[in-house]
């Protein structure tokens, strides 16, 4: 790793604001809109719960923008401008710069993550977690984090040009977030023939039941760890699928 390369992903992330907006502002501004204006008929006695279940929930779209979004929109850009190519060329391995895109990813995932909170826990009813549950939950979002980042790797490794890779990524996107109930529809409703694809989903695992750990009750673990290990053997096929083919292509 080089603290000069960490530098250059990092501010060369900030510059795509959308990455920041999307994956810290606009969860914010949508879960401030949710609370204040569609709990209405929602009992006094349970609003609190109601509030804080909406909160864990929104958070995994902090994730899914700000690094799986962003992340296969610059390489898939790079890619497309032959720059990776030209580092290599300067003594850089690709296994250098993948750490420094992890290691920069992770500091934006750390910003966004302080600048959700700032913006929603002073002002919300949120329910005091225990420190088992938000520990867990800041480490799941981690981990989710590395593991969409490879997978958004593998996807633009794999088409190599912005344009497809972009279309390809935010409909894995907006599929995950219908999947996981964040788009107006409970995963309750969902069609039996798709309601098991949200249980391999880490985004409704760490975002629906997980109010149960969060109040100190009794919680599964087992369908959050099954998702999170469905969802890194997958990312790992693709990654290793798309270096196959790249190999294959140089």
């Amino acid at each position: 790793m080089n603290r000069y390369t960490i530098k250059y992903e990092f501010q060369n992330t900030l510059h795509n604001v959308y990455a920041v907006f999307f994956g810290s502002i606009f969860p914010i501004l949508l879960l401030h809109m949710i609370t204040r204006g569609t709990l209405d008929d929602v009992p006094k006695n349970m609003k609190a719960e109601v509030i804080t279940t909406i909160f864990i929930g929104m958070a995994m779209l902090i994730p899914l923008a700000s690094i799986f979004l962003n992340h296969a929109a610059i390489y898939s850009n790079e890619l497309d401008k032959k720059i990776p190519e030209r580092l290599v060329l300067f003594g850089f391995s690709e296994k250098d710069i993948l750490l420094n895109k992890v290691v920069s990813n992770m500091l934006i995932l750390t910003l966004c993550i302080g600048i959700y909170l700032g913006g929603t826990v002073p002002f919300l009813d949120i329910l005091k977690p225990t420190f088992a549950a938000v520990s867990v939950w800041i480490l799941g979002i981690y981990l989710l984090s590395i593991i969409m980042m490879a997978l958004a790797h593998g996807i633009a490794t794999l088409i190599g040009k912005f344009g497809p890779t972009y279309g390809v990524v935010m409909a894995i996107y907006f599929a995950m977030m219908i999947l996981s109930g964040y788009m107006g529809i409970r995963i309750t409703d969902l069609p039996k023939s798709v309601r098991w694809i949200s249980d391999l989903l880490p985004t409704a695992q760490l975002g629906n039941d997980y109010i149960d750990f969060w109040l100190g009750r009794e919680y599964n673990f087992g369908p959050l760890i099954q998702s999170m290990i469905f969802m890194s053997a997958l990312s790992a096929v693709v990654v290793l699928i798309a270096f196959k083919v790249r190999g294959r292509k140089n």
